[in-house]
């Protein structure tokens, strides 16, 4: 053998590079390359079904509220045809660095088949990729979105039919034996194919995304010496309830020291999702404090701060955890305090009431985000 490849070296060269290619091209190298192994289709392969779902810019974290009734239809049609395989391939715009692009599209990809195994649908059916940038979309809309294949391994002559669960698709049989039988025309999944068996969509069958819980602290109250820490969880479909906690437990000297212990919890109302984007809130403020400044020290009554007031936000992703949150609100606070000389078992010099009408809140925030099923 050795002597024949000597004698031959350029046919050796041949097909060393043959061997090269078909390894390149082989499962296992693209597994290598993407992470994920994407399956091709074969002459005894036939795409049963074909859907996209479309993300918006920078959206590679849930599926758009305008897919809800078409993701319940792919879960729906998986269910129905467990023999199918099911090949996701992700991608995205031309804005942005290439390689922020290359992970958005992967995380398109995955997206949608996390959203799949968490309907029940076993994962070991599912291949996914990011495929990068289109380049040739008809519109950066179209290029931001992922693209699902529901393909079916058929048998030789005698495959059975096999059928979507919205409308049969015959399988098209070669009269002579021996003969593969030839690919089924893929099916788009719409709708409007069966508008009596849409399936209703609500936030616990139809999301993409898990439930919203984080942790966060501000830092603009770290600028003014306050520690603080806040959770913000999602209680509904769009609703989500953040408690922050401030303290500042500071002493400087005898005349100086400032000592509060604030809680604000507000209710949030977020335009697309928990966690994602713009968001509208009312808060309530308490707070206990004593405050010792040069001559003066001011003392809550037994009743503390007490007020509300209403905000706007906005929660800017950084990757799958981390994210960036602004917030801003105003509202009413009514204090009841007592005045005492600052000296030690100082006197009493007044109770006084004040009333405030101003900023209540000011967040610019550092949020950390956890994948919670629902």
């Amino acid at each position: 053998m050795i002597r024949t490849l000597l004698a031959f070296p350029g046919r050796c060269h041949h097909a060393v590079a043959c061997l090269a290619l078909i390894f390149l091209l082989s499962p296992a190298a693209l597994k290598a390359q993407n992470g994920n192994i994407v399956p091709g289709t074969t002459e005894r392969d036939s795409v049963m079904m074909r859907t996209t779902f479309y993300f918006s810019l920078g959206n590679g974290e849930w599926i758009e509220r305008s897919d809800y009734p078409k993701s319940g239809w792919l879960v729906r049609w998986a269910g129905a045809n467990p023999d199918a395989r099911i090949v996701i391939r992700g991608w995205a715009d031309a804005s942005g660095r290439a390689v922020l692009n290359d992970t958005l599209s992967l995380r398109r990809a995955r997206t949608v088949r996390n959203y799949l195994v968490r309907k029940g649908i076993a994962a070991e059916r599912i291949a996914y990729a990011g495929a990068g940038v289109d380049t040739e979309a008809e519109s950066p809309e179209k290029a931001r979105r992922a693209e699902v294949q529901g393909i079916i391994r058929l048998a030789l002559a005698d495959a059975p039919e096999v059928r979507a669960e919205t409308e049969p698709v015959p399988v098209e049989q070669e009269a002579e034996a021996g003969k593969v039988a030839p690919p089924v025309p893929a099916k788009e999944i719409t709708v409007a194919e069966q508008p009596e068996q849409v399936v209703k969509i609500t936030p616990e069958t139809a999301s993409s995304s898990p439930r919203y819980l984080a942790v966060k602290t501000n830092l603009a109250a770290w600028a003014g010496t306050i520690m603080n820490l806040a959770a913000d969880v999602q209680v509904s479909e769009h609703f989500s309830v953040e408690l922050p906690v401030l303290w500042c437990p500071w002493y400087v000297s005898d005349k100086h020291a400032v000592k509060t212990f604030t809680i604000q919890p507000e209710a949030r109302y977020w335009l697309s999702k928990p966690g994602a984007g713009h968001f509208f809130g009312v808060h309530a403020h308490v707070g206990w404090y004593s405050v010792k400044w040069n001559r003066d020290r001011y003392q809550d009554t037994s009743r503390p701060l007490l007020g509300a007031g209403i905000s706007y936000g906005y929660l800017l992703p950084f990757n799958e955890h981390w994210a960036g949150e602004f917030t801003l609100g105003a509202g009413y606070a009514n204090m009841r305090y007592d005045t005492y000389y600052n000296i030690d078992n100082g006197a009493r010099i007044d109770t006084r009431t004040k009333n405030y009408w101003g900023i209540t809140r000011i967040g610019l925030s550092v949020v950390y985000r956890f994948n919670l099923k629902k």
